[in-house]
């Protein structure tokens, strides 16, 4: 008898051993994610009204396409495009951003690849303001005068088009540097803090 409860003792002993080793993983699981959630939460806000800008840009384009029945409908047609592929490449990256705790991953390869995904989202829009921001304005010339004259061959055949362009290209190129400092404001002190968080996980 003595035996039995000595085995039945040892027995829930091990019991609570087990059960301490297993959840304890978890609980740091859960603690260092919920540290960093509303980080990760804040980067995937702020990404998400980028793209919601993007739409908001490009809605007005298709609708005006509609109404507009000279060469200028095909251009405003291939910038909402343009807009949308961009758009679309952009939700592709964005869903690769894990914000829910899962027990069974290492935190700080979630983080990390968080982190590379965030950061190749705003490269993949650096690049895309690179291109476009000197382009806008010499569109936006084009789109005017194809308002005013309905034909891509009228446009182009207009004295001193070339020059107007290149002026209109060169009053792009500051947007480029206020883009920049405008998503160093938003983005560049979150994505150090998240850095610091994957180093402090490394240690």
């Amino acid at each position: 008898m003595e035996n039995s409860i000595n085995l039945q003792q040892e027995w829930q002993n091990m019991n609570a051993e087990f059960t301490a080793n297993d959840t304890t993983p978890a609980i740091a699981t859960y603690k260092l994610d919920n540290q960093s959630h509303s980080l990760i939460g804040s980067l995937l806000f702020k990404l998400k009204w980028k793209l919601r800008w993007i739409r908001i840009i490009s809605l007005p384009m298709l609708i005006a396409a509609f109404f507009i029945k000279s060469d200028l409908q095909y251009l405003l047609l291939t910038f909402f495009v343009t807009y949308e592929v961009c758009r679309i490449f952009g939700l592709v990256e964005l869903k690769k951003i894990k914000t829910a705790i899962d027990f069974d991953s290492n935190t700080k390869q979630v983080l990390e690849d968080n982190l590379n995904t965030i950061r190749r989202i705003l490269r993949m829009e650096n690049i895309f303001g690179y291109l476009f921001l000197p382009l806008s304005g010499p569109i936006g010339l084009i789109a005017y005068k194809l308002y005013v004259h309905q034909k891509f061959a009228i446009v182009f055949s207009l004295p001193n088009l070339t020059l107007q362009i290149v002026l209109c290209a060169l009053i792009g190129f500051p947007f480029i540097y206020l883009a920049q400092k405008m998503n160093d404001s938003i983005f560049k002190e979150p994505i150090k803090d998240l850095s610091d968080k994957i180093e402090d996980l490394s240690e």
